[in-house]
């Protein structure tokens, strides 16, 4: 279904963080974009498979993960997105090459996407597309190195503390156990840390 103006708008809000958009870019875009909804543990990209829409979280969470079969099939989440934020995995929707990681939403979410091939159209047609898809994924590539540098030097308790104050309504919708490999402990160790706090 084709995005009304007060989706289009947070959309928007989010995109013009990043940098200024030309009236160009926001007519040809709002004409290109859907909106869809999504029930809680619907998994919307699987591994091996070439991502074909970008989405962006209106409402929600959702979850990236991968299945480590050296470690007994068990699931390894890789990264969390909450409102406001763009999901695509890397290879995936940029390269258009098979991804290796999974995307599950966490609950009843409402998200607006965006076609590859409509992607492209758009690419061609306004000059800020490049531009603004190289801030987007410089800033969760610069979110995911500070999140791989902080398992590094971070105590079990200040990856708790972290991501409970960023995220406190994240225990509500995740899997303890998913939460823990994100932060890179044992669902014993963080559920240690639930009961201190």
């Amino acid at each position: 279904m084709a995005v009304t103006d007060e989706l289009y708008q947070q959309l928007l809000r989010a995109l013009e963080k990043r940098m200024p958009l030309s009236l160009n870019f926001k007519m040809k875009l709002k004409d290109l974009l859907f909106d869809e909804h999504f029930k809680r543990g619907t998994c919307i990209l699987h591994p091996r498979e070439i991502q074909k829409r970008v989405w962006f979280i209106l409402k929600g969470s959702a979850r990236e993960f991968i299945t480590d079969p050296n470690v007994g099939a068990t699931d390894l989440t890789l990264w969390f997105w909450f409102e406001d934020d763009f999901l695509y995995t890397t290879p995936g929707f940029f390269s258009q090459e098979p991804t290796q990681s999974s995307i599950e939403v966490l609950e009843d979410s409402h998200m607006i996407y965006l076609e590859v091939e409509s992607f492209m159209l758009l690419r061609n047609q306004a000059e800020e597309v490049g531009p603004l898809s190289e801030k987007i994924r410089d800033h969760y590539t610069k979110m995911s190195v500070q999140h791989q540098l902080f398992l590094r030097i971070g105590t079990a308790e200040e990856k708790y503390d972290r991501i409970f104050k960023q995220h406190p309504a994240l225990f509500n919708h995740a899997k303890q156990k998913d939460i823990a490999t994100f932060l890179d402990m044992s669902p014993d160790t963080l559920g240690r840390m639930r009961k201190v706090k």
